[in-house]
């Protein structure tokens, strides 16, 4: 029976994930789907999440490399995988009981889509694996129509998957990598590359948990606006277009990038850092130039340019 399905590589970058990671490993094993393979790559860890991976014995394929982001690690996971599809979980997320069956028959069943992904529900720190509720993988999921098909011109204006809940054709994976210059917001850049080269299906079942970490460095601020970053990077290699024709007007762009730069450099303000919010505030005035909140807060950030603590 497992010879009869198709091999599926499940990918899990850890770095310094002792706290959460048996468990994350754990949510992928007890998986019912027989024909898998988890490769976990260890970012250069210096707690004990190498020991607590090695537990799970010849269940998981543990590689470590030196320390050079989520996005190199994950990247390796893809180099080294040998499936038919690829799945990615993070070091602190859990799965969905039974999830991998309903995705694998969508994906055999419906070839014009390059990914199947589902719903993911947040949790707090203390979540257990034994609250997660399974998938019946007896049933065919519940494709939303409005949320699926050549998405790409509209994840600029919102990014509603997550990468942990996603299973991808490993074709569509030749043409698609994880972007090391972007240390916050990679699974954006991911997520947008793949909606340009295939068919996204947003299916209804939750099949992640998303723990929020408050330690993550998503949650810190940065000295540079990787939404903007993401957003124009894309443009510029793939244009404004979905392949089906349908695009993001200029007009709705301009709007998208003032809220973008407005939502950054309020960041920077609330942190201290006048001198680098005032540059971000100018961004989004000659976005939207009659918009009064970005004036407003030009002028807050020039009265307290003398308390700067900007980085240098």
């Amino acid at each position: 029976m497992q010879n009869d399905l198709p091999l599926v590589s499940i990918i899990i970058p850890v770095y310094n994930g002792e706290k959460y990671i048996g468990e994350c490993i754990q949510s992928v094993v007890d998986q019912s789907y027989p024909n898998k393979e988890i490769i976990v790559v260890d970012d250069g860890s210096s707690d004990h999440s190498r020991q607590v991976v090695e537990n799970f014995g010849d269940q998981v394929c543990y590689h470590y490399q030196r320390n050079a982001g989520s996005a190199v690690a994950r990247n390796s996971g893809i180099e080294r995988a040998r499936g038919r599809y690829i799945a990615f979980n993070d070091g602190d997320d859990l799965w969905s009981p039974n999830r991998l069956h309903q995705q694998v028959r969508f994906l055999e069943e419906h070839p014009e889509y390059g990914v199947a992904t589902g719903r993911f529900q947040h949790v707090g720190q203390h979540f257990k694996l034994k609250s997660a509720v399974p998938v019946d993988s007896t049933s065919a999921p519940v494709i939303d129509e409005a949320m699926s098909g050549w998405v790409y011109h509209t994840l600029f204006e919102c990014s509603w998957y997550h990468i942990i809940a996603a299973l991808v054709r490993v074709e569509v994976l030749e043409k698609v990598r994880f972007n090391p210059d972007f240390r916050r917001g990679q699974d954006y850049d991911f997520w947008l590359q793949l909606a340009h080269h295939t068919r996204i299906a947003q299916l209804e079942s939750n099949y992640a948990y998303y723990r929020k970490n408050e330690e993550s460095i998503s949650h810190k601020p940065h000295l540079r606006n990787y939404r903007a970053e993401i957003m124009e990077h894309n443009l510029r290699t793939h244009g404004a277009s979905s392949r089906d024709g349908r695009s993001i007007s200029q007009g709705k762009l301009n709007r998208l990038f003032y809220n973008v730069w407005f939502e950054y450099g309020y960041e920077l303000f609330l942190a201290g850092w006048y001198r680098r919010a005032l540059k971000a505030f100018n961004i989004a005035r000659r976005k939207a130039p009659l918009s009064f909140s970005s004036y407003k807060f030009i002028i807050r950030c020039l009265v307290k340019l003398h308390q700067d603590r900007s980085p240098a």
